[in-house]
């Protein structure tokens, strides 16, 4: 006998008010937690760098990615978390691979300027990542440990390949839930010179730079049939590691240090007064800051002292904030009216 089975309706919240795939007025892609899992990635990157219309580069200096969607980068794309803008420090979005992609329930990309509802930052589309919410179990925890070679470079749990570790744990009793989850990403770096390639030879050698990222996130919240509130905190402490030749003629080399800790909260409530009318609000408040620290080593004393040339050591600070109101009325099933009110800081 013939069964059937009925999908599950793919729901975009990459818009104020909820739609499904087919009513949204956008043009959306979404990448569901089952094809993350799928294509094995360890970062976000990996998710996209398959998907249409999406190219990648790496700033060699910085150790860095960035990328370009429909041939635009830069601030021309607008990357959300849980519909929260993501701050950067500069026009690289380096923030999508500062998130925890063992968090993700999907990632939603809206193609083509949508500056009218997203700001003028949206010109070549959105970017949003919905983070997973709290299973039904009353209690459950998850952990994960990934080991991966860099070429035919590798080492046991830390120093060179890959290293990625996670756990997570959630809970939910009588409309209350929280999770919590963290993880450590620890990449070796590939081909790194040793510390004394001199300043001639540098150049000639490609490689990769070691980079180390601690990844924390918390929610919690409360919820029945008509009201929804929650708040959520993102954590990250990133370390990438850089160097320069050594100088033949002073034995000296200098060592930068790239250091960022972002913190990101969230507040969000969703109110249904009735089946017509339904009013979402988000708070929400970044805190970004970007180091550079540089030690120069003396190889003929082994002394290691910071470095004094310009912008050598380095800080640079940024915030924001944003207030978002949205009501949405329903007085059809072919007519409906959304208005709302945004503050950004």
């Amino acid at each position: 006998k013939e069964k059937s089975y009925e999908l599950n309706e793919v729901v975009v919240t990459g818009q104020y008010e909820a739609q499904s795939l087919k009513n949204s007025v956008y043009n959306v892609r979404s990448i569901n937690a089952e094809k993350i899992k799928l294509r094995g990635a360890t970062n976000i990157q990996q998710i996209l760098n398959t998907e249409f219309g999406f190219r990648f580069g790496n700033d060699l200096v910085l150790g860095i990615s960035d990328f370009e969607l429909m041939g635009m980068g830069g601030r021309n794309i607008k990357i959300l978390l849980d519909g929260v803008p993501v701050v950067d420090r500069s026009d690289s979005r380096e923030s999508l691979n500062q998130i925890d992609v063992n968090s993700i329930e999907r990632i939603e990309i809206i193609e083509g300027p949508v500056s009218v509802t997203y700001g003028t930052d949206a010109l070549a589309g959105v970017i949003n990542v919905i983070t997973k919410e709290v299973g039904q179990t009353k209690l459950g925890i998850s952990a994960r440990i990934l080991e991966e070679t860099a070429g035919s470079e590798y080492k046991g749990l830390q120093g060179a390949g890959i290293h990625n570790k996670n756990i997570s744990v959630n809970w939910r009793n009588k409309g209350w839930h929280a999770l919590a989850g963290f993880s450590r990403n620890e990449f070796g770096g590939w081909n790194r010179p040793t510390k004394t390639t001199t300043l001639l030879d540098f150049p000639s050698i490609t490689w990769w730079r070691p980079k180390d990222q601690y990844l924390g996130n918390a929610k919690v919240g409360y919820e029945n049939a008509k009201f929804n509130l929650w708040y959520r905190l993102d954590l990250v402490d990133e370390e990438i590691e850089s160097q320069t030749g050594m100088n033949p003629n002073n034995y000296k080399a200098k060592f930068p240090t790239y250091i960022t800790n972002r913190y990101t909260h969230q507040l969000q409530s969703d109110v249904k007064i009735s089946n017509s009318l339904k009013l979402n609000a988000v708070l929400g408040y970044t805190d970004l800051q970007r180091k550079t620290k540089t030690i120069e080593q003396d190889f003929t004393t082994g002394e290691r002292t910071l470095s004094t040339g310009q912008g050598e050591q380095d800080i640079a600070k940024f915030n924001t904030a944003i207030f978002r109101g949205v009501a949405y009325y329903k007085t059809s099933e072919h007519l409906s009216f959304q208005g709302g009110l945004e503050y950004n800081r």
